[in-house]
């Protein structure tokens, strides 16, 4: 049955809703497939069974976030914050783990704040081991450019030993070092947090890695890169815009890859296979919390792409459509759990002697 469950959230986690000039549009679904096709199982049940395999209790994870472009997205954008967010409540209040937020200081930002709206408290390390609880998480920023990242990620890794390293619209590199847009256009890499280096460090020590993305940009989509690049190919007629060579597919590849039509609502697709798992609908925000979670990070500074305006939108779409793809995602998880009680009929023509549930 969690495949099952995996398989709908998959579907409704891939709507795409994109303006008709965007470049990706038409090509969700491609994304997905080739995705779909690499690891064969449902995306999302893939990247619940293995947090749940991977990571117990006290068990710190690390979440990647962060998708800013300075100076137009110097606190990035509104695709990632939330989704971590939903993750960080999943996995501390489902698994009873600790959540580590991992990425440039200013972006973390709305981060933190989408955390603390979805029911996550930011402490530090020690006060975090203290406290015991569950519902907290802490934050630790990363520096941007190439300079003295590998030696942060060892130090972060070193520290926390996460079982699990997880990236929501996190870009990353491709293989000849050329950061892209999702537009295919080169970006710098000193205006980015280089975090794809503890995805690196996280295989080396058999942590589970998650990547969740939408644009083949981001951490994860290295597990398809050249299916990625072939699918743009055919959109620009070559496979990124800036004559690199190298594509616009990152060369990191995690354990599983999660490709969506919203970075968000891959992470949200994972919580709520999550939730169904272990049998708890709570572990999933509703409507109401996402809610608040989007305004929250909006008034931290994040930017709805596209729109270039500081406004509870994410990827071309409104903040109704955030509350209606939770509302869906939580039905989903309520009626998985609950009978309709067909068992209850005789099947032999007589009085039914059961009722269906409300």
């Amino acid at each position: 049955m969690p495949e099952t469950i995996g398989e709908y959230i998959d579907r409704i986690v891939n709507v795409e809703m994109l303006e008709h000039d965007y470049p990706r549009r038409g090509r969700t679904h491609l994304l997905y497939e080739a995705a779909r096709a690499k690891q064969g199982a449902p995306l999302t049940y893939l990247a619940a069974k293995g947090l749940m395999e991977h990571v117990k209790k006290d068990d710190y994870v690390i979440l990647l976030s962060g998708a800013g472009i300075s100076p137009w997205l110097e606190w990035g954008e509104t695709d990632g914050p939330t989704g971590i967010a939903s993750l960080a409540r999943a996995l501390s209040f489902g698994l009873g783990a600790r959540p580590v937020y991992v990425g440039n200081e200013k972006e973390l930002g709305p981060v933190i704040a989408s955390g603390v709206a979805a029911g996550i408290t930011v402490l530090d390390k020690e006060a975090v081991e203290v406290y015991k609880r569950k519902s907290t998480a802490l934050s630790v920023p990363f520096p941007l450019g190439e300079k003295g990242a590998k030696a942060k990620a060892l130090e972060i890794m070193d520290e926390f030993k996460p079982t699990a390293v997880i990236g929501v619209e996190k870009h990353a590199p491709n293989p000849v070092g050329v950061w892209h847009s999702a537009a295919g256009q080169a970006i710098s890499g000193n205006t980015q947090p280089h975090v794809h280096h503890i995805v690196d460090e996280a295989h080396k020590r058999g942590a589970f890695t998650v990547g969740i993305g939408d644009g083949g940009n981001e951490i994860g989509y290295g597990l398809i890169r050249e299916e990625a690049n072939e699918i743009y190919k055919q959109a620009y007629g070559k496979t990124c815009q800036c004559g690199c060579g190298g594509g616009e597919a990152t060369a990191t590849a995690t354990d599983v890859l999660i490709s969506a039509a919203v970075s968000n609502w891959g992470a949200y697709g994972v919580a709520a296979v999550l939730a169904y798992m272990l049998e708890d609908p709570f572990i999933l925000q509703d409507a109401d919390t996402e809610r608040r979670m989007v305004e929250a990070m909006v008034l931290e500074g994040a930017v709805a792409a596209g729109m270039h305006a500081a406004v509870p939108w994410v990827d071309g779409t409104s903040p109704a459509v955030q509350q209606a793809i939770v509302t869906i995602l939580q039905e989903i998880v309520h009626n998985g759990l609950r009978s309709c009680g067909f068992g209850d009929f005789p099947g032999d023509g007589g009085e039914i002697v059961g009722r269906v549930s409300s």
